[in-house]
């Protein structure tokens, strides 16, 4: 490997999301998620602007060249096809063309079990840095781990959430011996305390996923807050890059299964009506809401097998 990260020096203008433009307490069902690189960067004019995340590591695979990224202090245009780990809190933006092919899997760290939590404690995953493929060994690896991952993530097959965790160590080993191969790699990134303004901000986002369904204002979030509705707004632009009232709209549609169970999308109906709601939520979720539901109950009937076969299973072998 021939660059990788730098030591991180945090600008206080740098956004903390969970996953780009989404709620910074936001969480999603499982412990990874998985998704094409194109999907996010063409709603944002293929340029995803530099950012960071509080409790996500992510792994990106570029399969194609071109790709003009910063991470930390460091900044790099791809001439071949790379790998990319970066830590949480590391921060990092992107410029790709409209034909880019490649992949990302971020990784929810609190939720991960045991064997990943280790891979991501180790002292080489703690900087981070750049895999290109003419200098990294399991570059073919990584790239094919990630898209067989992407497969199952998007798939309803009994055995899904064993590919995943699976699949995922596999990912991350092949990483850290890259990783530990590269003699250049900066020490871990250091920790950075958060500002009045971005612990205000984090507080909100906790506030409107656990109030989404309700017909809540800004003021209303700016008392719970204790502070007034004008200097919400403006930690909002500031920190989050979005006014409050924006962020309300698309609570409800950036968990999708969240609020699926809900023929009318429980919105501010003085701010926005139902039928801009599904649009919101179509766009968010890639898919109508009556779609989603039909793939949350097979999802859920495809599990429901998977546990009576393997309760059948167990009663076979102790009657044996």
């Amino acid at each position: 490997m021939h660059a990788t990260a730098g030591i991180i020096m945090m600008q206080r203008s740098i956004p903390t999301y969970e996953l780009f433009g989404e709620l910074l307490s936001g969480s999603y069902t499982d412990p990874v998620h998985h998704e094409p690189i194109h999907e996010r960067s063409s709603q944002h004019h293929w340029t995803i602007r530099l950012h960071r995340h509080k409790s996500l590591a992510q792994v990106f695979v570029f399969r194609t060249p071109g790709v003009s990224l910063r991470v930390g202090d460091l900044a790099h245009t791809s001439t071949a096809p790379l790998a990319l780990f970066v830590p949480a809190g590391v921060a990092h933006g992107f410029r790709f063309a409209d034909d880019v092919v490649g992949d990302v899997l971020s990784l929810r760290i609190s939720a991960l079990g045991a064997p990943v939590a280790a891979l991501l404690a180790r002292p080489e995953m703690q900087a981070g840095g750049l895999m290109p493929r003419a200098r990294c060994e399991n570059f073919d690896l990584i790239a094919e781990a990630i898209g067989r991952l992407g497969q199952a993530y998007h798939g309803m097959q009994i055995e899904r959430a064993a590919l995943l965790e699976t699949l995922t160590q596999l990912v991350l080993t092949a990483i850290s011996g890259d990783l530990r191969r590269e003699t250049s790699l900066a020490g871990p990134a250091p920790q950075v305390q958060a500002t009045r303004h971005e612990l205000q901000a984090e507080q909100f986002c906790a506030l409107v996923e656990k109030c989404f369904r309700e017909d809540v204002s800004v003021a209303g979030y700016a008392d719970r807050l204790d502070v007034s509705a004008p200097h919400l707004t403006r930690v909002c632009r500031r920190i989050l890059g979005r006014r409050p009232t924006r962020w309300c709209a698309n609570a409800a549609c950036s968990r999708p299964s969240g609020c699926l169970s809900t023929p009318v999308l429980a919105l501010p109906k003085s701010r926005i009506d139902r039928a801009f709601a599904i649009r919101r939520f179509s766009a968010a979720a890639f898919a109508a809401p009556s779609a989603c539901r039909q793939r949350r109950t097979a999802r859920l009937a495809t599990s429901r097998r998977g546990q009576g076969a393997r309760r059948s299973g167990r009663a076979s072998l102790r009657q044996l």
